[in-house]
């Protein structure tokens, strides 16, 4: 049998949560998409795929919105009305209410149901191509276009190839960019817990010295849990009888007979994620864009990473849909040039500032504790700083694409 070859507007790589959602945007501009996904969706959109939950944005909703994926997800999306954060069992805090800014600051989903929702709209988007289970595993640069040859020997050729494909991108290596890695020495366990009272929308962040420790609500009497740990310890917890795991996950909750969420037990399987900062040098090659992960790698105490991704989306998108309709080149050189001025300030800052938050708090260094708790009581009683920061964790400031500016039905 001879291979495939075939030709398409815009090749993306990698079907997970940002490059399905780019796909969608882009064949909703008109553009023919074709999507190379080493992994089958059934596997994907399986619980046990993914064992993380994810914070959208206000955002981020309504780049979900506009693809049309965002009514497959919303019934199994919890609001988040109020977050709390604060350091340990010490007293200071700082609360956000969503009544400050009239709306909920986003949703906590379950990955695997934002992938099932994408799928289900890609299902009934026309113009897009699913060649899977394929990998794309090599690639050349031509005039005018690149072309891709995938892992069963067939090859695709688009004016430009968009490496979705993850925080170890291979495509990103081969482009030859370069990408700076940091590693925490911390894990994140992750698992969902019930409580026998309701959360109404409550999520927590509460610092420890190994790292954060989240709860963050689920629809129901139900609570994603991100438990940040050093390397050395997580894996003792993860390994942890029942009994003792629910103690100790109940030691952090807080007494269940005046904490919020009551008694809590986990139910289901338990993760562990290794923690790792990684940015890409630059976020462009000829005839090569990088989103996502293949872009940037943050760490999950703001919970703002799928949503740096997001943004790739909507930025990319507008800038393509724009240079189809003007008929020119959808791998100019001068449109990634625009793509990566536009999208790099805000992923270079969300990561830093991710990175020092973590830094600030998880550590036992003297005074800082003090100096911690200090900070998060003036920030409590400084309401025009609070709504900056609660309009910022909403992705609704800074220059916004037009697929963010309106707002989601």
């Amino acid at each position: 049998m001879q291979p495939i070859s075939d030709t398409t507007e815009i090749l993306i790589a990698g079907g997970g949560l940002v490059g399905n959602a780019l796909a969608l945007a882009l064949a909703q501009g008109g553009l023919a998409v074709t999507v190379v996904d080493p992994l089958p969706r059934e596997q994907q959109s399986a619980t046990a795929f993914d064992g993380r939950t994810s914070a959208i944005s206000q955002g981020s909703v309504r780049i979900l919105d506009h693809v049309g994926a965002w009514r497959h997800i919303v019934p199994e999306a919890q609001p988040i009305h109020d977050i709390r954060v604060c350091e340990e069992e010490k007293s200071g805090f700082v609360h956000y209410s969503d009544r400050d800014v009239g709306e909920p600051f986003g949703y906590i989903v379950p990955n695997h149901i934002l992938r099932r929702g994408l799928y289900q709209a890609l299902q009934e988007m026309p113009g897009i191509t699913l060649r899977s289970p394929n990998k794309v595993t090599g690639f050349v640069t031509e005039p005018g276009h690149i072309t891709a040859t995938l892992d069963d020997g067939s090859t695709l050729r688009a004016p430009l190839l968009i490496a979705a494909d993850g925080r170890f991108s291979g495509l990103r290596d081969q482009a030859g960019i370069p990408h700076r890695v940091i590693s925490y020495g911390q894990t994140a366990i992750v698992c969902v817990i019930e409580h026998t009272l309701p959360h109404h929308g409550l999520a927590l962040e509460k610092f420890y010295p190994a790292g954060p420790f989240a709860l963050l609500p689920l629809v129901g009497q139900r609570s994603g849990v991100v438990w940040t740990e050093t390397d050395a310890d997580a894996a003792h917890y993860v390994d942890l009888p029942e009994d003792a795991f629910n103690a100790e996950l109940q030691r952090r909750v807080g007494d269940p007979a005046t904490s919020v969420w009551g008694q809590v037990t986990a139910i289901g399987k338990r993760f562990s994620y290794p923690l790792k900062l990684m940015h890409a040098e630059r976020f462009i090659a000829p005839r090569v864009a990088l989103v996502g992960d293949a872009a940037h790698g943050i760490h999950p105490i703001a919970g703002q990473g799928v949503n740096l991704g997001y943004r790739d989306v909507a930025v990319l998108a507008e800038l393509l849909i724009d240079q189809r309709r003007l008929g020119l080149d959808l791998g100019a050189t001068a449109l990634l040039e625009h793509y990566q001025r536009w999208r790099r300030f805000d992923s270079m800052s969300m990561t830093a500032s991710t990175d020092l938050l973590n830094r600030l708090f998880s550590n036992r260094l003297p005074g800082m504790s003090l100096l911690r708790r200090t900070g998060l009581r003036m920030v409590e009683h400084m309401p025009r700083t609070k709504k900056f920061f609660m309009r910022h964790a909403m992705g609704l400031v800074g220059d916004l694409p037009h697929m963010m500016r309106d707002k989601a039905a």
